[in-house]
């Protein structure tokens, strides 16, 4: 790996400033017939998950993977061999040595490097909130992993990116269920009024336990980096960090948010690695006094399920990561289409791709933190063992603090 002096932001002249600001992809400028008209995508945290998204970038869309930026040197070198392999096989030139860029701030070179149109956040979910921002300060579109953060502050920092990007920049968040025809299919359907009014429901997330990331001989400090998922404030807890796909995915068939919550739970099963629980149990109350009963494990051996069903007063919806995918009572309907992921990743990336080519931005900053709040909510709840309001818990502005010696 070539060994890159950091150049912070702060010290990039204005000259220099100004070249970058034209890299921003303008409407209709990508995907031509030439190799210089594809989406430049930077990445910034590429581990497994920033991995395997750009993957998808590469293999669903004209994307060119420019430029790479992480902590860890080990996980630097082994994105780039991944990535080089997979952009070779494409017929498109391997990432450039030279922006490969190391440290905790090294994201600040990435986004002024002058060689990217888009970035992939695939960082620790405690970081998003700060990367997110630098990319739209930038002028930079962004495509975001969930959780976009970890505590009240984070999310509405976002928000308020979000805000600051509208009609200037795309943001999308890596929620691929919302691009699965299945559940949109359900969505559409329970919106209109085929269950009739929702009164009550289901949201759970049971799965097995996690593996241990760090490495012998690494201090503290980079070992709890490396164990970010393991960790209260650099993950949210399993509730903010995995559990949000199924309790955003009940935001969005009931098109609301909760008002309050009542919870509890605990670290039994899983225990000697970082401060996040292994299960909790949690009774949100949606408007018009819906109450939908979440829970959620990550220890299990056997049995596992992901699923979302919401009870009406004409018909059951429900939701599963498998099958079945259905509507029963008045107004049945059942998916018989094949998995509910098919497409789901690829089209949530395609759509993402598209908005810049296009001009037409989206941005999903709202809705993202709005499930990210609403995962806080029963974690704070749950942790506190008492009802907490939605308004209480804006009100606190939660806020984490995390300082490392990497």
């Amino acid at each position: 790996m070539a060994n890159n002096p950091r150049m912070s932001r702060r010290t990039f002249s204005k000259a220099a400033a100004a070249v970058a600001s034209v890299s921003v992809v303008q409407p209709g400028s990508v995907f031509g017939a030439d190799a210089n008209s594809r989406l430049r995508l930077g990445v910034i945290g590429p581990g497994g998950r920033g991995r395997h998204d750009a993957s998808v970038f590469i293999t669903s869309t004209n994307t060119q993977v420019t430029a790479l930026c992480d902590t860890f040197e080990d996980r630097l070198e082994s994105a780039a061999e991944y990535l080089n392999k997979r952009l070779v096989d494409r017929g498109r030139p391997k990432i450039d040595d030279k922006h490969l860029y190391l440290g905790m701030e090294s994201h600040e070179d990435l986004l002024s490097s002058n060689v990217v149109d888009a970035v992939l956040i695939t960082s620790p979910p405690y970081y998003h909130p700060k990367h997110l921002e630098a990319a739209v300060e930038e002028g930079i579109h962004v495509y975001s992993e969930k959780p976009v953060a970890t505590d009240v502050h984070g999310a509405k920092r976002v928000i308020a990116a979000g805000k600051r990007a509208e009609g200037k920049v795309s943001i999308q968040i890596g929620f691929q269920l919302r691009s699965s025809r299945a559940y949109q299919e359900i969505a559409k359907r329970i919106a209109r009024g085929d269950i009739g009014e929702p009164v009550s429901g289901q949201v759970y997330y049971h799965t097995g336990a996690l593996g241990d990331r760090s490495k012998p001989g690494e201090g503290p400090d980079k070992t709890r980096l490396r164990n970010w998922v393991f960790d209260v404030a650099l993950s949210g807890d399993i509730i903010v960090e995995q559990n949000i796909h199924c309790i955003d995915i009940a935001n969005w068939f009931l098109n609301s948010h909760p008002v309050k919550a009542v919870g509890n739970g605990g670290q039994k099963a899983r225990t000697g690695l970082g401060d996040c629980w292994d299960h909790f149990q949690v009774i949100y109350t949606y408007p018009n006094d819906v109450q939908m009963s979440f829970t959620s494990t990550q220890f299990l051996k056997g049995w596992g399920d992901v699923a979302v069903r919401i009870y009406g007063t004409k018909g059951i919806a429900e939701i599963h990561y498998d099958e079945p995918i259905r509507i029963t009572g008045d107004n049945k309907f059942k998916w018989e289409e094949g998995s509910p992921f098919d497409g789901a990743e690829s089209g949530r990336i395609s759509e993402f791709v598209d908005s810049v080519m296009s001009g037409n931005y989206i941005n999903a900053a709202d809705h993202a933190a709005e499930s990210a709040m609403t995962s806080i909510l029963g974690r704070m709840a749950a942790y506190k063992g008492q009802e907490l309001t939605w308004k209480n818990m804006e009100r606190s502005n939660q806020r984490f603090r995390v300082d490392l010696d990497i």
